[in-house]
C-alpha cells in the first residue's frame, strides 16, 4: 500500500532533515577531534618528546628576505597531554653540530597552553631572514635542533644548507596554523 503523494513529501522532507542533522553533528565532533584543545592542562602531564614527532609544514607564501617556518608538534603517544610555551631552537651545522648563534623569543605573544589528544599537533614558527640580506653578518646552517618547552629531550630537523642573519627568532605554540 503506498501513501498518498502528500504524505510522501513529507516524509521525504523530514528524512532529508535528519541525515542533514546527522551529517552536521559528525562534521562538528570530528572538527572538535582535529583541533587541539586550549586549556588549562591542570589534568594533562606536559608532552614527552619522546611521543612527539617534529614536523616542516611548507609555507603558504613569505615576505620579501624573510622565512617563515611553520613547524608542527606531533602527539605521536598514546596519552593526552600539553604544551606551553617557548620551544628551544638552536641552529645546526653540516656534521649536525650546534652553531653558536641565539634564536631570540618573539615576546608580546600569548603563551596558550595547547592540549594534545592523541595524533593531534601543536605549531610554532621559526623565523630568520635571508643572508642575502645583512652582508658581512650572514652564516649557513643546515637545519635546527628543537627542545619542546620544558623539556631537556631535543628533536632535529635538516632542511639542507641555507644561509641567514644573525638573529633568528622563534614565536610561542599554538593549536592551528592561524596567526598568534
Amino acid at each position: 500500500m503506498s501513501l498518498p503523494a502528500r504524505q510522501r513529501s513529507g516524509v521525504n522532507k523530514r528524512l532529508v532533515a535528519l541525515l542533514f542533522g546527522v551529517a552536521s553533528a559528525l562534521l562538528i565532533a570530528g572538527g572538535a577531534l582535529a583541533v587541539p584543545a586550549l586549556g588549562s592542562g591542570a589534568s594533562t602531564p606536559g608532552c614527552a618528546t619522546s611521543n612527539l614527532r617534529l614536523d616542516f609544514v611548507p609555507p603558504v607564501g613569505a615576505a620579501t628576505g624573510n622565512r617563515y617556518w611553520d613547524m608542527t608538534l606531533r602527539n605521536v603517544g598514546p596519552a593526552t597531554c600539553h604544551l606551553q610555551g617557548f620551544p628551544g631552537v638552536g641552529l645546526l651545522d653540516s656534521h649536525a653540530n650546534p652553531i653558536n648563534v641565539n634564536v631570540v623569543r618573539q615576546t608580546g605573544f600569548t603563551q596558550r597552553n595547547v592540549v594534545l589528544h592523541p595524533w593531534q599537533r601543536a605549531w610554532f614558527t621559526f623565523h630568520y631572514a635571508l643572508g642575502a640580506f645583512c652582508p658581512g653578518h650572514s652564516l649557513s646552517a643546515f637545519g635546527i635542533r628543537v627542545f619542546p618547552p620544558n623539556s631537556t629531550s631535543r628533536l632535529v630537523y635538516y632542511s639542507g644548507k641555507f644561509s641567514l642573519c644573525r638573529h633568528p627568532s622563534v614565536y610561542p605554540v599554538r593549536p592551528s596554523r592561524s596567526p598568534l
